[in-house]
């Protein structure tokens, strides 16, 4: 996959999940398209341009979201880092161990995030921030079919 491809994927996905992806919440939660896209770039790059890929892709979601500045910058280049070292070492090659890959990633981002949210000082209640943990992961995985459909990447 070539690195403009993607790097046009992440934007027009990057833009819809700022807009159009309102109408779409379930629970009030929306899935993490730019998550899926630094999945994407871990499963098809070689690591150092999934590492850059996610450093980019991290600045552009933290420039429009509320969590602290750096966290999706350090989490998302991780992600990129962990999914290309897997990646190589087991064998990712149908759709479903790619959504457990992608949910277990953004399980681990949610929990990231959520306790980053929780040491700044804020109050989330219990309920709200398993919700957002359970149901955003499994959300945010369950679109990454779709999102090979469309672009018509195969795993």
């Amino acid at each position: 996959m070539k690195v403009s491809t993607l790097l046009m994927m992440t934007l027009i996905l990057g833009i819809f999940q700022l807009t159009f992806l309102e109408y779409f919440r379930i629970f009030g939660i929306k899935p993490d398209l730019l998550l899926v896209t630094v999945v994407i770039a871990g499963l098809f790059l070689e690591m150092r341009l999934a590492i850059i890929f996610g450093i980019f892709t991290g600045i552009f979601k933290d420039i429009f979201s509320l969590s602290p500045f750096g966290l999706n910058v350090l989490l998302f280049s991780l992600w990129g880092f962990l999914v290309a070292k897997i990646s190589r070492k087991i064998s990712i090659e149908d759709n479903i161990a790619s959504v457990i890959l992608v949910f277990v990633i953004a399980l681990l981002q949610n929990i990231a995030s959520g306790l980053a949210l929780i040491y700044s000082g804020s109050f989330v209640p219990t309920g709200i921030f398993l919700r957002i943990i359970l149901v955003g992961s499994l959300y945010t995985a369950l679109t990454l079919p779709l999102i090979l459909k469309i672009t018509k990447i195969r795993i």
